[in-house]
């Protein structure tokens, strides 16, 4: 994997290691890519200043005691096999997140936009976005068809490598739905490394930016 000759890789990357989905061996690798290379950290530091109003949307939550228990545990041991078999299962599950791309895109001869959104926690694909590079209907399928929130709406937001997140819309009812956009998806994709879905209030956000809690992110690639 040359990453140093491959900017939209950069830029997921350092998207993924912003948002926290990037996990196991894979973020142990990027942290040595970035202390070998200060411009990749610099990547990183802009992504986490552009994500920041999302992150300051998401309620802070106290951690059970069994936590702290864990972490003493760990550090008292750091060579258990346990901790190792861990950090593998991490790994493997947001490398089976990623892999899962290839399986559920649809084998068609078209060039296109494709996204798949994970729960970080659990780092299972809950979402597969897809839409043709000259088209405007952008294609949702529910991986999971139980999520839904009570009383609110889930919001589809394109986070660009430059500016803040953009609304893309509020995710219709149903696990097969269509979202229009405002323009061609080379015009409103073509700068997005990465898709991400909040809560909020019925009908979205009414500030034009996240106000809750962010729930799925997944890297957005082309396919062609």
């Amino acid at each position: 994997m040359n990453y140093r000759r491959n900017p939209e890789l950069r830029q997921r990357l350092a998207a993924e290691y912003a948002l926290g989905t990037l996990r196991g061996r894979a973020r142990a690798r990027f942290k040595r890519w970035m202390r070998e290379d200060a411009a990749l950290e610099r990547e990183v530091a802009d992504w986490e200043s552009r994500l920041a109003p999302m992150l300051a949307a998401v309620p802070p939550v106290a951690p059970p005691a069994r936590v702290w228990r864990e972490i003493e545990a760990r550090v008292a041991a750091p060579r258990r096999a346990s901790l190792w078999k861990a950090l593998a299962l991490l790994g493997s599950g947001a490398a089976a997140a990623v892999a899962g791309m290839a399986l559920l895109v649809p084998a068609q001869k078209r060039e296109q936009y494709v996204a798949v959104l994970s729960d970080p926690k659990t780092q299972r694909p809950v979402l597969l976005v897809s839409i043709g590079r000259r088209d405007q209907a952008l294609q949702i399928k529910r991986l999971d068809p139980s999520i839904h929130v009570s009383d609110r709406d889930l919001e589809l937001w394109a986070l660009p490598r430059s500016g803040g997140p953009r609304s893309l819309g509020v995710l219709p009812a149903g696990d097969k739905s269509v979202i229009r956009l405002a323009a061609l998806a080379d015009q409103a994709l073509s700068d997005v490394p990465m898709l991400a879905v909040s809560v909020e209030p019925r009908g979205g956000s009414t500030t034009g930016a996240p106000t809750g809690p962010v729930l799925y992110s997944g890297p957005c690639v082309r396919d062609w």
